[in-house]
This record gives structure tokens, C-alpha cells and sequence, in this order.
């Protein structure tokens, strides 16, 4: 059985995401999700929009299902949108290409992602990650 990302770990990514937000007067909800896709943790922030959780679990999922941040697939999405909506169809979530998924990787291993949505574009990826580097430190001493 492959390595699993902790909750502990998790709350560690949503604090770490909802402090840079708060310093930067932010208003963002952050989800993080297994390797599958699957809800860990999800947050609203206060005064985040009510819509914010659910853009960042397809966030975050969209980044397990690619393996990579979610908007990286934004030119296949606009060469082949017959094709990323064929792959759309067959995971059990949304996917989108908007910035703020960014996945979460522990010695080679995907081990999930990281979701923010509630700001802008550039804003989002910052607190995803903050959310990262907090989990990268917490994963290498072995918390």
C-alpha cells in the first residue's frame, strides 16, 4: 500500500493556505484531497464565497487526475475539448484547468493535492502554495 497523506498533514496545508490568505486580506476556502481525488479536508474561510469550496475540491482533484497543477492542462482542454471532455466523463469528480491545484508529492510518490479557490488566479496558486511548502516541511521530519 502506498504512502497516504495524513490529516494532521492536512490541517497543517488549510492553516498554512487560510494564514497567507488572512495576511494578504484574503477570503479563499482550501480543499485537500488523497491521491484518488477523495476529500481530506475542506475549509471555508470566513467571509469566503459560499461557491469557493467546491471550485477548490475540482481544483485539487483536477491535479490528482492529471498529476500535475491544474491548470496545466488548459491547452489540451483548448486544442482537444472533445477529448478533455471524454476524460471529464469518466472521473467521479469535476475537472477544471483554473489555477490553484497544485499536487502534493512526497519522496517521488503522489500522495494528493491542494485546492484554493476565492481570489484571483495568481493569488490562489500563492496560498496552494504556502499550503505546500508547510506540508513539505511537516512530511520531511516525518510528522
Amino acid at each position: 500500500m502506498g504512502k497516504r497523506l495524513p490529516l494532521k498533514a492536512a490541517h497543517a496545508a488549510v492553516d498554512a493556505a487560510l494564514e497567507r490568505a488572512a495576511a494578504d486580506g484574503l477570503r479563499i476556502a482550501v480543499a485537500v484531497v488523497d491521491a484518488r481525488g477523495a476529500d481530506i479536508l475542506v475549509a471555508r474561510g470566513d467571509g469566503a464565497p459560499w461557491f469557493s469550496p467546491g471550485v477548490a475540491r475540482a481544483k485539487a482533484a483536477s491535479s490528482t487526475a492529471f498529476r500535475v497543477p491544474s491548470d496545466a492542462m488548459q491547452g489540451i482542454r483548448e486544442t482537444y475539448p472533445d477529448l478533455f471532455a471524454l476524460i471529464d466523463d469518466q472521473v467521479p469528480h469535476r475537472l477544471t484547468t483554473l489555477p490553484g491545484g497544485l499536487p502534493v508529492r512526497h519522496d517521488g510518490e503522489l500522495l494528493g493535492a491542494i485546492g484554493v479557490s476565492g481570489a484571483t488566479a495568481e493569488q490562489d496558486v500563492e496560498c496552494a502554495q504556502a499550503a505546500l511548502d508547510a506540508l513539505a516541511v511537516l512530511l520531511a521530519s516525518g510528522s
